[in-house]
């Protein structure tokens, strides 16, 4: 009888030669080395403990195995459920029902008291028959095993000891895998194989308990990566316009070269990506490259620029509110002169304020603009308008400080028709080709034109104000930025103050307003003459801040919601080229440009 083999012909010298030449997926994975001994396993000179949960605490809550992910040190956490047979394992409890009542009846026949353990286990096991007859609970065979690393045996076994007194917190033990070690090991990776079998049935409701689903980090369903996690490696993922949250407001405190323009770029490139525009005042034109890469518009206010905002131009007619946009907008461009003709450090008195707010309502009653709403589509006056209105009056020599913005060289900038508009998902308003003294006016004005169009048209926007203080330092802007944060909410609108100057701006009664206003603040790296106004503001930990004086370019504190989050901001290569400040990497990009 002859046998016949049908299959492949084997293989010729010539191809096991080949195959031997060739990259396989496990030359890329494996180790060089693996040296096991009774108490650790090493991979590539680095040692590993294995120890298995053996002993579960009997009351638990909701994610009580989370303390493991806050776990300061490197830990695996590999579990292994297997769902058993539901009908098989009613009968093996009623199998152990009947052994624990005929225990029972022994005891009562010879008169000894009853057993509390036994109790428990009896209540145990027919609560746990009867939800499995029912189908509210299934019964999982489970095994969980933690893996700890350290570059030598004793850094592993001292970050074992530090992990058994987490366990023991939370009246849990643990097992090391002696002897096991490699299998340990192989029971760790992800390839779901259980190669120790150190297990424990647990119902469905216990195993819930411990699926690490969350952490003591800040994360929403919904929003924008900040950076990662300094405690526990987690993401830091937030949502300003979450119905949740109080407010889009934020404040970013930092010293100079801290990361904090760097961060708030970051930030606005995701932030766009999920539809919010973003709205910057740019003192030193740091956002053009940004501005150019994601197609927005690009501001400059400055004498030779064809770009022009009129500050006399209305806000939509009346709305249901009973609004009266003409006196609202003779309000703010109070603000906005108070700003422009005060001397430094004062405000206009009441003479001068009464004076301006008769003239301001004279100018638009000359273009044929009053407060019946039907004349407020008309072309809005200019500033040329309002001059020609208080040279016809006991001006009080505002006529004087006027005529500079609008016969002067600043003539162009303030005292013309607007011909800019808020159509872009991101709009930079750039100063830095305005003189210091101007650009607080330049600030307020651009402010107060955002907060029109998010009047006249209502989505999520973001106002990002560089360098605040600079417009904080006049009475008339720092109101006026103080009442933005307290009303930007009902305009879809969350403010970004970005600062410096913390003492000034934290020590300031406007500051305060605009920090009580604002759901978030973000800190960056302080300075030692800083950090102690910080810190009281704040109510910092002297943890938190000695972190803030040690903090490295990129890190930060973020506080929202009651959570204080160190986190370290985190961007691609992408938006790392977008967003650097470095004078030799900009000189490099721009080179490559070239």
């Amino acid at each position: 009888m002859t046998n016949l083999r049908v299959g492949r012909a084997a293989p010729s010298p010539a191809a096991d030669r080949f195959a031997a030449g060739a990259r396989s997926a496990a030359d890329a994975v494996a180790p060089a080395a693996i040296v096991e001994s009774a108490r650790d396993v090493s991979v590539d000179a680095t040692a590993n403990r294995i120890v298995a949960l053996t002993d579960y605490p009997r009351h638990v809550t909701p994610h009580w195995i989370g303390r493991l992910i806050d776990f300061d040190e490197p830990c695996d956490l590999a579990m292994h459920l297997d769902p058993l047979d539901s009908a098989e394992v009613v009968r093996m409890l009623t199998h152990r029902l009947v052994e624990i009542q005929s225990s029972r009846m022994l005891d009562a026949k010879g008169g000894r008291i009853a057993s509390v353990e036994r109790e428990v286990a009896y209540e145990d096991v027919a609560r746990l028959r009867d939800a499995l007859e029912r189908g509210d609970e299934r019964v999982l065979s489970t095994a969980c095993y933690l893996r700890v690393q350290g570059r030598t045996a004793a850094a592993a076994e001292q970050r074992e000891a530090r992990l058994r007194g987490v366990l023991a917190g939370m009246m849990a033990g643990v097992r090391p895998a002696m002897y096991e070690m490699l299998p340990g090991l192989l029971s760790c990776l992800p390839a779901g194989e259980d190669h120790l079998r150190r297990r424990r049935n647990l119902d469905t409701s216990s195993a819930a308990t411990m699926f690490p689903f969350g952490s003591s980090h800040l994360g929403m369903r919904d929003g924008v990566l900040l950076g990662e996690d300094l405690h526990n490696h987690s993401l830091v993922i937030t949502d300003r316009f979450h119905p949740d949250q109080q407010n889009a407001n934020r404040v970013v405190v930092a010293a100079s070269g801290a990361g904090k323009s760097y961060a708030s770029k970051v930030e606005a490139l995701r932030a766009m990506v999920r539809g919010v525009d973003y709205l910057v005042i740019d003192p030193e034109e740091e956002y053009g490259r940004l501005c150019e890469a994601v197609g927005g518009q690009m501001v400059r206010l400055a004498g030779t620029s064809q770009q022009r905002i009129n500050p006399f131009d209305l806000a939509p007619g009346n709305d249901e509110s009973g609004r009266d946009p003409l006196a609202e907008r003779v309000l703010a461009l109070q603000g906005l002169l108070g700003v422009m003709l005060a001397d430094p450090g004062r405000t206009l008195d009441q003479r001068e304020r009464g004076l301006l707010d008769a003239a301001l309502y004279e100018t638009y009653r000359r273009v044929g603009i009053t407060r019946d709403a039907g004349t407020h589509h008309r072309q809005p006056p200019v500033m040329r308008d309002l001059l020609a209105v208080l040279r016809e009056a006991d001006d009080l020599g505002l006529a004087d400080r006027l005529v500079r913005y609008v016969d002067g060289s600043l003539g162009r900038v303030f005292a013309e028709h607007t011909t800019v508009s808020l159509d872009r998902p991101l709009v930079v308003f750039a100063l830095r080709d305005l003189e210091e003294e101007l650009r607080p006016v330049a600030m307020h004005l651009v402010a107060d034109y955002v907060w029109r169009e998010v009047t006249r048209t209502p989505r999520p926007r973001v106002l990002l104000v560089d360098e605040a203080w600079t417009l904080m330092r006049h009475a008339d802007g720092a109101r006026f930025l103080a009442s933005i944060a307290r009303r930007a909410r009902k305009r879809w609108l969350g403010l970004t103050t970005v600062t410096q100057d913390a003492r000034d701006f934290l020590q300031s009664p406007e500051g305060h307003t605009i920090l009580a206003n604002s759901a978030s603040q973000f800190l960056l790296r302080q300075d030692s003459s800083t950090i102690a106004v910080v810190a009281e503001t704040f109510n910092l930990s002297r943890g938190e801040r000695d972190f803030l004086l040690s903090a490295r370019r990129g890190e930060a504190l973020l506080l929202t919601g009651g959570n204080h989050v160190a986190l370290r901001v985190v961007a691609s290569e992408l938006e790392h080229g977008l967003s650097t400040t470095q004078p030799a990497e900009v000189a490099a990009q721009r080179a490559v440009a070239r």
